[in-house]
Order: C-alpha cells, then sequence, then structure tokens
C-alpha cells in the first residue's frame, strides 16, 4: 500500500485555498480544507455605527460585494424594524441579480470549463473545441463571455454610481437616482445578455427551455438538437470526463431565497428553504443555524455558537484548529449551498430529476449553475419592466434613529446562502457576525466528525495522476470557492509563520 500526502493549491482567482489530502493507492482517504488568509471585518465593525457595515462589509469581497451590502442593509433594517419602498426594493434586486449573473458566467466559462483546454485532456474528443472556446485569455467563448458579464454589471454601475463597492443601499432605501434614460440603459444591459445567452448558451428562449426541458431525457433531446452550444459542450465535456460520477456530498441543500418581493420586503419570490437527505422540502428556521469551532483557529467557551452572540476571537494554537474557516451547521448538519441548493429548494424539475438519478454529481452541481441565469435573466427582466412602470415612485423613506436591537439580513450570494447578524446597542454596534456560502460548503471537520461538504466530496476520490489531480480540482471547483470571503480572523506574522511552516 502507497500512502501520499498532497498539499494543493486551488486557487484560480485568489491564493487563501489549500486543500491537503491523504491518499492510499491514489484514492483519497483524508481531507482538509484550509483557508490560509487571515482578516478582521467581524473584529472591525465592533463599536462602529452601524451604517459603517455598508462601507466595510462590501470590500469583504470583489466578486460579491453587492451581496454584503444586500445583508448589511436588511440586517440594520431587521434591527430598527424598516420598511423600504417598493421601487427601491426592485432596484436592490436589479443589482443583486445582475452581480450573480455576472459571477455565475465567469465561473463556468472562465474557471470551469478552461481546465478541459489543458493538455491533461489532449486525448479527447473535446479537447479541440476546448481549447478554441475555454482557453485562458484566448477562447473565443471565453472572451464573449468577458464582454457579456461586463455588459451585465453595467446595471450595477448604473443603479449604484459604481462597481464595485457601490454603497447605494441604506436603511430605508436606496440613495441614488436613477433617471428614466438610466433605468431605459439598465433594460437593454439585460435584454443584450439575455439574447446572448438564449442564442449562445441554450439555443431557445429561456421560456421554451424552463416549459420544455424539464428531465434528464429532455436535456439529452435538446443538447442533439441544439449540438454547437456551450451547454452542449458543457454536457459532454462533462460526461466524457467522468463528472458525473465523482463529488457527491451530504444531500443535505440550504437557500436563503432571493429577488425580494417589492410589495412585502420580508418575503423571496425566489423562496427560502432547506432540503435534508434528499428533496423534500422544509421551512427555513433561522435559529437552527450555528457555527462550530471545533476544528478552526478560534478561541470558544462553547463548540457550538450562535450567531448572535458569537464570537471571532483568534487562537493559532488552537488544538484541533486547521483553517480560518468556521463549520456552519443548521441543526448540527453540514449543509450545501448554491445553485444546486436553490434549484432543489424550489424544486426544479430539471435538477430534481437528474439529482435523482446521479445525485449532487460535480456534473450537476455545475450545471445548476450554468443554467441559473435562465430565472435571474427572467426576473432582471421583470424587475426592470417594473422599475420603469413605477417610474417616478420614491426610492428611500426616512428611517427612525438607530438605536437599540437585534437583526438578520440573509440572502442569496452567487455561491449560497449569506447571512449577516448584527447586534446594536445605543447606536453602536456591539456584535457583527458574517455566515458565507463558502462557510458552509468549506467547513472543517465538526465536534462531531463530521466533514465539510467540499472535503466530503473528495473523500474516496481515486486520483489518476497525483502530480496533476484534475479530478480534485473539478469537485471542488463545482462548489466555485470563494474563501476570501470565509476567513475572519486578525492575528500578528508571527503567528502565521509558526502555523505556515507547522506539521499537518
Amino acid at each position: 500500500m502507497t500512502r501520499v500526502s498532497l498539499n494543493i493549491p486551488l486557487n484560480r482567482v485568489e491564493g487563501d485555498l489549500d486543500i491537503k489530502v491523504v491518499l492510499e493507492n491514489n484514492q483519497i482517504v483524508d481531507a482538509k480544507s484550509i483557508g490560509t488568509l487571515y482578516r478582521g471585518f467581524e473584529n472591525m465593525l465592533t463599536g462602529r455605527d452601524p451604517m459603517d457595515a455598508l462601507v466595510i462589509t462590501p470590500r469583504i469581497c470583489g466578486i460579491c460585494s453587492i451581496t454584503h451590502l444586500t445583508a448589511a442593509v436588511k440586517a440594520i433594517e431587521s434591527a430598527a424594524n424598516i420598511t423600504p419602498p417598493a421601487q427601491a426594493v426592485r432596484m436592490r434586486n436589479l443589482s443583486l441579480l445582475a452581480e450573480t449573473v455576472q459571477s455565475d458566467l465567469r465561473q463556468v466559462f472562465l474557471m470551469f470549463l478552461s481546465d478541459f483546454a489543458q493538455p491533461y485532456y489532449k486525448d479527447y474528443d473535446f479537447y479541440p473545441k476546448a481549447v478554441e472556446l475555454y482557453a485562458p485569455l484566448t477562447g473565443k467563448g471565453a472572451i464573449e463571455v468577458l464582454r457579456k458579464s461586463k455588459d451585465i454589471v453595467k446595471v450595477i454601475a448604473i443603479i449604484g454610481g459604481q462597481w464595485l463597492h457601490t454603497s447605494h443601499m441604506v436603511p430605508g432605501g436606496i440613495c441614488t437616482i436613477p433617471s428614466i434614460i438610466d433605468m431605459t440603459l439598465v433594460a437593454n444591459h439585460i435584454n443584450n445578455v439575455l439574447e446572448w445567452f438564449e442564442s449562445e448558451v441554450l439555443g431557445c428562449s429561456i421560456e421554451h427551455f424552463e416549459n420544455e426541458v424539464t428531465t434528464a431525457d429532455k436535456l439529452n433531446h435538446h443538447v442533439t438538437q441544439f449540438s454547437t452550444t456551450h451547454l452542449a459542450n458543457f454536457k459532454q465535456m462533462c460526461e466524457q470526463s467522468g463528472l458525473t460520477e465523482i463529488g457527491r456530498s451530504y444531500p443535505n441543500f440550504i437557500s436563503y431565497g432571493v429577488v425580494d418581493d417589492p410589495e412585502k420586503p420580508s418575503q423571496s419570490i425566489i423562496p427560502a428553504g432547506v432540503a435534508i437527505d434528499g428533496c423534500d422540502v422544509e421551512a427555513l428556521a433561522l435559529d437552527k443555524v450555528g457555527e462550530d469551532l471545533s476544528h478552526s483557529w478560534y478561541q470558544y467557551k462553547e463548540v457550538v455558537q450562535s450567531p448572535f452572540g458569537g464570537t471571532t476571537k483568534p487562537d493559532i494554537d488552537a488544538p484541533n484548529g486547521y483553517t480560518w474557516a468556521k463549520a456552519p451547521r443548521y441543526a448540527g448538519m453540514p449543509m450545501q449551498t448554491g445553485p444546486i441548493a436553490q434549484a432543489i429548494v424550489n424544486q426544479d424539475p430539471l435538477l430534481i430529476d437528474l439529482f435523482n438519478q446521479q445525485g449532487d454529481s460535480a456534473y450537476v452541481r455545475e450545471l445548476a449553475r450554468l443554467l441559473r441565469p435562465i430565472k435571474h435573466l427572467k426576473h432582471l427582466r421583470q424587475q426592470s419592466t417594473e422599475c420603469l412602470n413605477n417610474f417616478g415612485d420614491t426610492t428611500y423613506q426616512q428611517p427612525t434613529e438607530l438605536d437599540t436591537g437585534n437583526g438578520i439580513g440573509i440572502t442569496e450570494a452567487a455561491r449560497g446562502a449569506l447571512g449577516h447578524w448584527l447586534e446594536m446597542k445605543h447606536g453602536e454596534i456591539t456584535n457583527y457576525q458574517i455566515v458565507t456560502p463558502t462557510a458552509w460548503n468549506a467547513s472543517p471537520l465538526d465536534s462531531n466528525a463530521q466533514h465539510g461538504p467540499w472535503e466530503k466530496a473528495i473523500l474516496g476520490l481515486k486520483i489518476k495522476d497525483i502530480n496533476n489531480p484534475m479530478e480534485m480540482g473539478h469537485v471542488i471547483r463545482s462548489f466555485d470557492p470563494c474563501l476570501v470571503c470565509t476567513v475572519h480572523a486578525s492575528g500578528d506574522i508571527d503567528q502565521v509563520e509558526k502555523w505556515q511552516f507547522g506539521v499537518f
């Protein structure tokens, strides 16, 4: 028996994710997901004015800054019992959905499909096509997506004044006043991206796809009929490379809901929910969310902490710690989040059928991301139309003074369920805890010896070439890792060096 330990960086945008695995006879028998970066956002907020969260938290991430802004403003409004006007909610929805669409497109085409253009696949039938379309920097499809994703973020720039790190959402609404010309441009940008998605990705209208492609068999028929689309290419590459057979994790899914109802902002048009051990959906209960700190570099009195009253106190010498990520759990259970969770919670018939046939394979998980813009672009078009139809309605209502209270702001980021837990007293933040999507997916072991979802997904995985573990890269990237949002600690460089060169 051959036993090998590997420390593999899996970073494509940011350099803060390592995967350490132990292999026996080229099969992964132990796995640790390590968030290597330490930061201090949650601790920075303590003692500040609650409004500061609107400026600070979007800096947590350069990919989903609007999502953090959304969660922050909703946390404040929850604590202060503020309801924003309907027109403001529509414009917030436009900003958030536009950011998610750009992230989904870039992740699929620039970070996932690009792997198929590597020489590792040179003997596969799809390789010439993969190089032509998806090779980094030169692929025609990759360049195309860069242009279209740039177009969709103009929606945010127009409504919010800039992208990224805009702070146009404020308690009581939004603080920008787009003109009728601005909102017409927003509609045009949305339609341009939608038309491209229909033509080049699906080969048909989003309405046709939603209504007709509802099973795995119908998807097979569709890609045969539209064989030159990006969807057809994606399916061929995933199937030929075996991604339909690997990457399964816990069949537990959590989604916080997205597209707030303008008339009832506390409710989402794409609703929240959880699915435990399959596809049966239950109502979301936020009081069941906790964070296990048993294998993270933090001090703790209780292994599992509610975000209310939770702490983020770094301890590089924590006896079982191996990551700056905490371990969120729902009623003690590891949960997947992201596009596949959103699809299953919302009973998408195609994804449910695929899940029932092959589980949450790397292929199904990533396919959910490729297809999510169908619903998001549809809602972008609808919210844009409603904004134009209600142009001139107020977008801001002066709230009462922010004083004392607790609030939760939840939404769906590109990578899944994002929550901000705020405690404030006499106009100051007394505690602020953030539970990110990648914290759910990249969580370490917990006190019940349960691995996090993507640790679980690579356990048992056979690696053909330990010098180029492509299979593992596909599985981890199917979760769309974003460790920069996930790690929260602060410390000194001597401690980090002590950890960095320590023994695994």
